[in-house]
């Protein structure tokens, strides 16, 4: 902590996991799985343990360093995101209002540093920023109401798809790239300008729900 400014301390401040300490644990274990996948499967000798020992050891203060900088810019946005629809909005703004909570609370939740992954840390900011653009262009509650919909098409057609996985599955790689298609998604939807990295429609979710099911 000594080595974040004040403004990053203020923002690790609002954070949903309760306190600052679990926080940066939840920032510790994701750059832990970072350095593990990074280095590849588990050695097999006691040789190569010890050699992959210290060098997880050494890479970690840095790489947890980066992790809590990152989580300190999503927080600080997702924090500026809720600021903005608190309190009682205009009727015609409310379903969007509703629909940006739902999202932040998916995205930002306890322990969502190491369940988002250290690589993905980037993607969150990109997507709380996308959310800032929605309400930004909030003065045409109308073309928000339509985009709104054709996502939350796909996401219901998304949850029913995945209750329908066994347990076990839901976790495969295949699987959670989907849940994330979804929020590129969204961000292709109400703020283009900010760019996906792969090119993302409707039927391209559900072509990769269907190639994760064979």
């Amino acid at each position: 902590m000594a080595r974040l400014d004040n403004t990053t301390k203020l923002a690790l401040g609002h954070n949903p996991n309760g306190s600052v300490p679990t926080l940066l644990d939840d920032c510790v274990t994701a750059a832990l799985d970072a350095l593990m996948a990074r280095h590849g499967e588990l050695p097999s000798d006691d040789a190569g343990f010890t050699r992959l020992q210290a060098a997880v050891r050494a890479e970690l203060p840095g790489t947890a360093y980066d992790v809590v900088v990152a989580v300190a810019k999503v927080l600080a946005t997702a924090h500026d995101v809720s600021a903005r629809v608190t309190g009682t909005p205009a009727p015609a703004v409310l379903p969007a209002w509703l629909d940006i909570r739902s999202q932040v609370a998916r995205l930002v939740h306890p322990g969502f540093v190491t369940a988002t992954g250290a690589d993905r840390l980037r993607d969150l900011q990109r997507y709380l920023t996308a959310v800032q653009r929605r309400l930004d262009a909030l003065t045409a509650p109308g073309r928000d109401a339509e985009r709104m919909a054709r996502v939350q098409v796909v996401e219901q057609e998304h949850a029913a798809w995945l209750a329908g996985l066994r347990p076990e599955r839901r976790s495969a790689s295949e699987v959670q790239a989907v849940r994330w298609m979804l929020e590129e998604l969204r961000v292709s939807l109400f703020a283009q300008q900010l760019g996906t990295p792969a090119p993302i429609s409707e039927k391209r979710i559900y072509r990769a729900m269907d190639a994760a099911d064979s």
